[in-house]
């Protein structure tokens, strides 16, 4: 659904596209449109709301398109009334019908014949991936070792490897920075990168409980880390780090 806030500013909800759940999923907003699918048009004006309807409320005002699945994910924002704001990150993976429309369109005005308005799965977790059922969790590893973006690499990492440091997904991010800047996902960087988070949490922690000195326990898992990331990219195995 297209809107506009009172500040003039265009923004596109995504609803969830299970039918049983009626309310939006998340804001999508102008400097983060170009993330969209390439079926979702978005050089359009402004829709006739600066709300958030229901779905169902927004079907009755014929102000609400269908389009393929496709899944996102999201990240806490500010701190409101009704609590933390969810914020659009990224899209991480298309349906079969998505990728199909993906292939074959390019973006233009959505029609009362051609509806074009983004439904998104639910919002993240759980995610669905081929070979499970929908209340299955996926292989979080699998997802980060094929990962497109740094957003998605940074979530399934997360998902992965959660615990002990990594309390949030905020320090992955900074983790990764921190060992390899200007890193982007890869064929090799994606398993490196993993392999270094890991190495990384486990060497720390291990260092810290023995000495308690946690400026050296980060400098020797910093260091192991990026050993290990290297010995990835230069095509060592994982079992010998």
């Amino acid at each position: 659904m297209y809107g506009q806030t009172s500040n003039g500013d265009l923004f596109i909800i995504l609803y969830p596209a299970a039918e049983n759940l009626k309310e939006k999923v998340v804001r999508v907003y102008d400097h983060d449109m170009k993330r969209l699918p390439s079926f979702i048009p978005i050089n359009v004006d402004g829709g006739d709301t600066e709300a958030n309807p229901s779905k169902e409320q927004a079907r009755k005002k014929g102000i609400y398109y269908e389009c393929p699945a496709f899944e996102i994910v999201t990240y806490d924002g500010k701190d409101t009334q009704m609590g933390k704001e969810r914020r659009f990150g990224d899209v991480l993976r298309l349906s079969r019908a998505a990728r199909e429309a993906v292939a074959q369109g390019v973006r233009s005005a959505p029609t009362s014949t051609q509806p074009a308005q983004p439904s998104s799965s639910p919002a993240l977790p759980p995610l669905a991936v081929p070979g499970t059922s929908p209340t299955e969790l996926p292989d979080y590893r699998v997802l980060a070792l094929g990962a497109k973006t740094v957003t998605e690499f940074d979530y399934a990492a997360f998902m992965a490897v959660k615990g002990g440091l990594y309390i949030d997904q905020e320090r992955i991010r900074a983790m990764r920075e921190a060992l390899v800047p200007g890193w982007y996902p890869g064929e090799k960087t994606n398993s490196a990168m993993l392999v270094a988070l890991e190495v990384y949490q486990r060497t720390r922690l291990a260092v810290e409980n023995e000495s308690g000195d946690r400026t050296k326990a980060h400098n020797v898992g910093k260091r192991e880390a990026l050993r290990a990331y290297n010995r990835v990219i230069e095509g060592r195995s994982e079992s010998s780090i």
